[in-house]
């Protein structure tokens, strides 16, 4: 196993829009990882507008930056929004955490994982939620720092409507039951 980089090494920073070229690849990278090299939809174009266009953004986005290699380059992001429990309050998703397959093994997905995790708690999140495809090996890196999968504790189950099925529920708003 490769070493860790060292503190000065690897910067964590808000994104700015100058980075969504560099994200945009990454959850492009994330999606052929994961097997559905056609989902991602956005546009760097899209990423600015909703992430830096908007007030309040529709998203949060950190990213890791490489200090001392030419250019600077990004090699990992998180992406994450602030949502709410009617249980618990204020909560936070994580969408995406991802780190370029060449940089990873030198903590920078714990970096990572651990800004989102200060800025969920400094801003009184009851918890920070994210999902794990179930093949995928960094469930043991999410479990390792004391996540619990509530598919098998608690059976929850997560579902998802868009396309045609989204508008028929949207139009059938009006009808009775």
């Amino acid at each position: 196993m490769s070493e860790k980089y060292n503190d000065c090494d690897v910067v964590i920073r808000p994104a700015k829009q100058e980075d969504m070229p560099a994200v945009a690849d990454m959850i492009q990278e994330l999606a052929d990882f994961e097997k559905l090299p056609d989902g991602p939809k956005l546009s760097v174009k899209d990423l600015v507008r909703d992430g830096f266009g908007c007030d309040p953004p529709a998203f949060r986005c950190i990213v890791a930056e490489l200090k001392n290699k030419e250019n600077k380059p990004v090699v990992g992001y998180a992406l994450y929004f602030p949502t709410y429990s009617t249980w618990q309050g204020k909560s936070m998703m994580m969408e995406d955490l991802y780190v370029r397959s060449s940089e990873r093994k030198h903590g920078i997905g714990g970096k990572l994982f651990q800004a989102v995790a200060k800025e969920a708690f400094s801003s009184g999140c009851s918890r920070l939620e994210f999902h794990v495809l179930e093949w995928n090996d960094a469930r043991c890196f999410y479990e390792r720092r004391g996540a619990l999968n509530l598919t098998h504790s608690e059976q929850w189950c997560y579902y998802r409507l868009t396309g045609e099925a989204l508008e028929k529920a949207a139009q059938d708003y009006n009808t009775n039951e």
